[in-house]
């Protein structure tokens, strides 16, 4: 199995500058950063250009559905290969729920076929909530977009805060259509174990709180190995929910993990 390329999500240091943000990458040896349209657009796409050369680094965008026009726009600008979208709008209170899957397979079709597009790719993320919380909707989605550059963003421990067996349930459902992953590791939060000074994360099933990858409540062991068996090699992206000064930490030991289990370079 080739090894995976592995990158870090920006959009968990919003108070960190962009290059700051890229010499962790470097320093986990990192292929990319993803960076959310609403930072590209605040920092200016040409100077997250410059940035990301001069560490040797490329770019995957992240925005909402609502924001797809935008994401296109700086996916283009930047050359980043893929986008990944979460769901605010797919399915709409004034549309049946075929009407908002043939909508936003109109809009998906328009923006991946345009000439300057050809080379984006675009996974939608599997969130906590809307439309794309069950697996089976989100493959519902994207078996409607129907497209060949468009897949999905696995994230399993969004399924395990969902309430939902990420692994692997979820990965048998998915992993057909998978373009992009989101490695996070979550345990239900207990003052006495975890201590007072964590980040809490309120979910429907309770309060959980990140935790380094294969000490949580997603089987990350057993599923390294069905990645590595189906032979997966797209990105996987570090995407811990801590304090500020616990992510470099966390990313670290997750790079290490990942290295670990022979799945990224």
């Amino acid at each position: 199995m080739a090894l995976c390329p592995l990158g870090i999500n920006g959009g968990e240091y919003p108070h960190w500058p962009v290059a700051r943000i890229c010499e962790l990458a470097v320093m986990l040896r990192a292929q990319f950063v993803e960076l959310s349209v609403g930072r590209i657009t605040k920092d200016g796409a040409d100077r997250v250009r410059q940035e990301l050369t001069s560490h040797g680094l490329t770019v995957h965008v992240d925005c909402a559905a609502s924001e797809m026009k935008l994401g296109f726009s700086a996916a283009r600008s930047l050359r980043s290969p893929i986008i990944v979208v979460s769901d605010d709008a797919v399915e709409r209170a004034d549309r049946s729920r075929r009407g908002s899957l043939d909508e936003f397979r109109q809009q998906m079709i328009e923006l991946l076929e345009q000439s300057d597009h050809q080379g984006i790719r675009v996974a939608m993320e599997n969130s906590i909530i809307r439309m794309t919380r069950q697996p089976e909707d989100l493959v519902a989605i994207v078996r409607a977009v129907d497209h060949p550059r468009f897949g999905i963003n696995y994230d399993p421990d969004n399924y395990h805060n969902a309430g939902i067996e990420g692994f692997p349930y979820a990965y048998e459902l998915a992993k057909e259509h998978i373009f992009h992953i989101h490695a996070k590791d979550s345990a239900r939060y207990l003052p006495q174990v975890h201590g007072e000074q964590k980040r809490v994360l309120h979910r429907a099933g309770g309060n959980v709180v990140c935790v380094p990858l294969g000490t949580g409540a997603v089987n990350w062991t057993g599923l390294a190995d069905r990645l590595r068996g189906d032979g997966y090699a797209g990105p996987i992206s570090l995407e811990p929910h801590n304090l500020p000064e616990e992510m470099a930490p966390g990313m670290d030991r997750d790079a290490a993990f990942l290295r670990r289990v022979g799945l990224v370079t």
